[in-house]
């Protein structure tokens, strides 16, 4: 990812809805497969590492995280955020894991497997990696026809299709337990607003780098209602998947 798009992560993770939402959808998958007990967690590609302190809530207190990813500066930023916690920080690639088989109970990639150029190696090492009966839980961007500037800043090789994904997790030994889509508002306001709006407002292609990611400024009370909305959506996935949505996430349990 571009060096400059770490900084504004750092800047924008701890409070902007996307990124709560988020983590209120994949803390809500978590809960379903940590069960209490204390877990060997990899985050694969964990950038700034805002999400950090919120798997080390989740894992239990003599849990353990193990962060990677390949960026020294986001290693940086991550090492800031997670002093006196259970983690431990590695820079390497997600295509080439140093760890042992079956070394983990959990892997999580929060909008990673998109970045990576071989998705296939990549879901070899996390059926690798995970124990027998341990589980992979996801994030990645939806719709090809979504493709936009957003991904060409965000160094994307893919979006991903729901049957694509399915395919993806089957054929590499995974049994899929939950697969939703989410962020459901964000389709057409996504669509409207690469259409309509960026096209003749050079002022926003210049407030955001003209390559920068599309993170557009959100009010305070716009941006707590769209935190409330994704945390109702996070209730809402656990009971039944999202028709649609600009992510799909889920959870899948490697089965031998």
């Amino acid at each position: 990812m571009n060096p400059q798009e770490y900084a504004r992560m750092h800047a924008l993770e701890t409070d902007y809805w996307w990124f709560v939402g988020r983590r209120a959808i994949i803390g809500a998958l978590l809960d379903q497969v940590v069960n209490g007990g204390a877990a060997a967690l990899l985050d694969l590609g964990c950038g700034t590492g805002a999400n950090l302190p919120f798997f080390c809530e989740h894992i239990g207190t003599s849990g353990h995280v193990t962060a990677l990813d390949y960026s020294p500066l986001a290693l940086d930023f991550a090492k800031e955020k997670t002093r006196d916690l259970p983690v431990s920080l590695l820079r390497c690639d997600a295509l080439r894991l140093p760890f042992p088989d079956t070394s983990f109970d959990i892997v999580s990639m929060l909008d990673v497997l998109e970045h990576l150029r071989d998705d296939d190696v990549a879901m070899q090492e996390v059926h690798r990696v995970l124990r027998p009966g341990g589980h992979f839980v996801w994030s990645v961007p939806a719709y090809k026809k979504l493709w936009s500037k957003h991904d060409e800043a965000l160094q994307h090789f893919r979006r991903y299709e729901k049957l694509e994904l399915q395919q993806l997790l089957k054929r590499h030994g995974f049994q899929i337990r939950k697969l939703s889509f989410a962020m459901s508002p964000m389709p057409v306001v996504a669509w409207a607003y690469r259409r309509f709006v960026l096209p003749f407002k050079k002022e926003v292609q210049t407030v955001e780098n003209g390559e920068g990611a599309i993170l557009p400024a959100t009010p305070t009370l716009a941006n707590q209602a769209l935190v409330k909305y994704l945390q109702w959506e996070s209730r809402r996935i656990i009971r039944r998947p999202l028709p649609w949505g600009t992510s799909l996430v889920g959870i899948a349990r490697r089965e031998k």
